[in-house]
């Protein structure tokens, strides 16, 4: 019953931050218009009623999931940017119970109150997710991450397209490490240095705490990788970085989104979708995309992977146009050499 019951918990609070990341992609979307020669007033944001609706998305939802028996574990880590001293020497400072200025998930999720500056220190799904609901509700957001990749267990072009995509939303610091926490009644001060070299110190109105994800790489054989940010990131299956030490023959086919005539008229052109396919038999064995509402499409990536289709079994299915689901049929026909909307390399 017990474990019913944080199932439970784990469940609403995704709810909760999917109600949140639905507000940010709503916000953008009306941002987004003024390319098209669109234009609104600056939103006004309400953190009270914000609060008050999420409340109720999670109350309604407790009360449909009560008696729910299925449970699913999530791992969390501490965060491995703050130097170990640190981490001894501040241990109650960076508590969340102790410290309204530093937030973990739930504390962040709670909306405490908004800030004008906030860090983010960590990488994964969770820290992006986070850096995408406060960069819409009005926040600067600096990023702190311990390598180059905010996703590190995907490959290298998937991480160099996001970042490309974010870099005018979020300041992505990367092979950072905290040196220093300074507090004071109103603001956080951090010392850091990256890439070897100090930055400036920085003062932060809040500081979010993101745990490393102890998923192992094997996991994406397995379990879709979702981060609902603004791009959406998905992948599911082998990664380039699993099968550079794998015996298996494999083609990779990237399909930038400018290709598109869906993704032209929603001015979503710096989109990616990415098939990799096994040579000796032709089978998708890994797959995802990049780019606003790529969740919306990735669904035939997994159903793909999961029944072992062939580039074949994609190309001759039914693709609407026009819709980002084409770049999926295109990357299949550019594996096959049969694209005619797109130039076959070979």
């Amino acid at each position: 019953m017990k474990a019913n019951i944080q199932q439970q918990k784990v469940d609403t609070t995704i709810v909760r931050t999917h109600a949140l990341l639905h507000m940010a992609k709503s916000i953008h979307s009306v941002r987004g218009a003024s390319s098209q020669g669109i234009g609104y007033l600056a939103p006004s944001i309400d953190l009270s009623a914000v609060r008050h609706k999420l409340d109720q998305l999670e109350s309604q939802y407790y009360v449909m999931r009560k008696g729910d028996l299925n449970s699913q574990g999530y791992v969390t880590n501490q965060d491995s940017l703050v130097k170990t001293d640190e981490k001894k020497h501040h241990n109650d400072l960076l508590s969340p119970a102790t410290n309204k200025y530093i937030w973990h998930y739930n504390e962040a999720i709670a909306l405490p109150f908004m800030p004008n500056k906030l860090a983010i220190i960590g990488a994964g799904i969770n820290a992006i997710e986070i850096a995408t609901i406060y960069q819409a509700l009005g926040a600067a957001v600096d990023i702190f991450i311990t390598g180059d990749d905010v996703f590190p267990e995907l490959d290298k072009d998937i991480n160099k397209t996001f970042q490309r995509y974010v870099k005018r939303l979020f300041k992505i610091k990367p092979q950072a490490e905290i040196t220093a926490f300074n507090f004071s009644d109103d603001h956080v001060q951090l010392s850091v240095t990256s890439k070897g070299k100090a930055l400036p110190d920085a003062d932060y109105d809040a500081v979010f705490i993101a745990s490393d994800d102890e998923d192992s790489q094997d996991d994406l054989l397995i379990q879709p990788f979702i981060a609902t940010s603004f791009p959406t990131v998905t992948w599911l299956g082998w990664t380039e970085k699993q099968l550079a030490s794998s015996a298996l023959n494999y083609k990779v086919i990237n399909i930038p989104w400018r290709s598109l005539g869906r993704a032209n008229t929603d001015v979503n052109t710096n989109g990616l979708t990415k098939l990799i396919f096994n040579t000796d038999n032709h089978v998708l064995i890994g797959g995802g995309m990049i780019g606003n509402n790529a969740d919306e499409i990735f669904g035939e990536v997994c159903l793909a992977i999961h029944n072992n289709f062939t580039a074949d079994n994609i190309a001759h299915t039914v693709h609407a146009h026009p819709t980002l689901h084409e770049s999926i049929l295109l990357a299949a026909e550019v594996y096959l050499g049969t694209a005619t909307d797109v130039l076959n390399k070979e």
